[in-house]
């Protein structure tokens, strides 16, 4: 595997940063556009890894498909084969293949597809053998993956008689569906949207060009650089502060870590207000599980004592990342306590032991860009495998050398 030795950032720094377009938006805009009856303008649409294969995969006619790494890729994929009666084999890599599809397909089987499976039941690769769907009420697990719900919504105006989709338990990452709610509305859809079910009638899209966001959640990691070296500042270019993308919550968040924005303009200057932390910060994550890893590491960098919870799905993601943080953080001397739904972190990093180790990514973007962070504590640090950070954010390191 390739690794990265990132130079310290050492004195005054100001640095103009480009954010990628948000790959979450870009997925859900390409299903839409798929699902449309007349073709429309995406602008700034994501280069990330997960929303390339998804549009590649979206146009390719072949019987065997292959969605890489990306769970909403695999997940939006197989819904959009069963809205338009496609019959495809649907495969990714070997942890993709292993994490959770059961809910989804139970839902689309409900609707008449069929699906044979050529290793473990429920799981890739598998061929979908889909029929004519027909509208109904469903029950879904919506306590995995807020994905299986926003696959079901994308797809419900194409169907005969739309979908009721109930929720068994409320869902994690409901700001996901609120977002996937919002960008069907863009495009004349009425959703319904409640606590515990989702009403979509049947119904068209109706085309209309469509400019992707700056990506939020990839804002947290030059918040966290801010928060770590406070002679940081950071100019966020062309990114909006509106409500589409839930991580927009970082404006609040971050307070407490002395980090505060101002609007200019069309960008946001990011600065440290160099405050005394609180003595303990408590925060739920169960709608931005995107931001763990990066507050994770802020908290250790600082010397914080933060509990953070809502984490029940961080399991299920390109690596176990609750785990896979533990890991990292304590080899250079923090202490993390994790449950299935939760990270204590206490302990301050040791600066002295940031130049000794190599850091491990496990084939995870966020896991790279959270580690990046540790170079603001004026300690250079090897990062693994670090073209990792492709999946989402593929200029990631090249915007951080405009700190070093």
């Amino acid at each position: 595997m390739t690794s990265i030795t990132i130079q310290p950032i050492i004195g005054k720094k100001i640095a103009e940063i480009f954010l990628p377009p948000s790959k979450s938006v870009s997925n859900r805009v390409l299903l839409i556009r798929a699902l449309c009856d007349d073709d429309f303008v995406i602008n700034q649409l994501s280069t990330a890894n997960d929303t390339s294969v998804l549009a590649n995969i979206i146009d390719d006619t072949s019987d065997e498909i292959f969605c890489g790494a990306g769970g909403t890729t695999l997940r939006f994929y197989l819904a959009l084969c069963a809205a338009k009666n496609n019959s495809v084999k649907i495969s990714g890599t070997d942890r993709l293949n292993k994490r959770p599809l059961k809910p989804l397909l139970d839902a689309l089987t409900d609707l008449g597809v069929q699906f044979e499976y050529f290793e473990q039941p429920y799981f890739p690769p598998l061929k979908i053998i889909p029929s004519k769907l027909v509208g109904r009420e469903l029950m879904i697990k919506a306590d995995v993956s807020s994905q299986f719900v926003s696959a079901l919504m994308l797809i419900a105006p194409t169907i005969q008689n739309g979908l009721l989709i109930h929720l068994d338990k409320p869902p994690v990452s409901l700001s996901y569906i609120q977002m996937t709610a919002a960008l069907m509305e863009y495009f004349d859809v009425n959703v319904i949207l409640s606590e515990d079910k989702i009403i979509v009638p049947s119904q068209k899209y109706i085309a209309k060009p469509f400019i992707v966001p700056a990506d939020w959640s990839n804002a947290a990691y030059w918040f966290g650089i801010v928060a770590i070296n406070s002679e940081a500042e950071i100019i966020l270019k062309n990114i909006s502060a509106d409500r589409l993308q839930a991580d927009v919550i970082l404006l609040d968040w971050m307070k407490l870590f002395g980090v505060n924005a101002d609007v200019k303009g069309n960008d946001l200057r990011v600065y440290n207000e160099r405050i005394d932390y609180p003595s303990f910060i408590h925060l739920n994550l169960m709608n931005h599980p995107d931001l763990a890893q990066p507050l994770a590491v802020v908290s250790a960098a600082l010397g914080i004592d933060c509990l953070l919870e809502g984490l029940s799905t961080l399991k299920f993601k390109e690596t176990d990342r609750l785990v896979a943080v533990k890991k990292e953080l304590e080899k250079v001397g923090a202490s993390i306590d994790i449950t299935d739904n939760s990270m204590h972190i206490s302990g301050r990093i040791n600066r002295d032991l940031l130049s000794t180790v190599i850091f491990e990514t496990y084939d995870d973007h966020r896991m790279a860009m959270s580690l990046a962070m540790l170079t603001a504590l004026n300690k250079s640090i090897t990062i693994s495998d670090y073209e990792v950070v492709n999946k989402s954010y593929p200029s990631f390191f090249d915007e951080l050398i405009k700190l070093s």
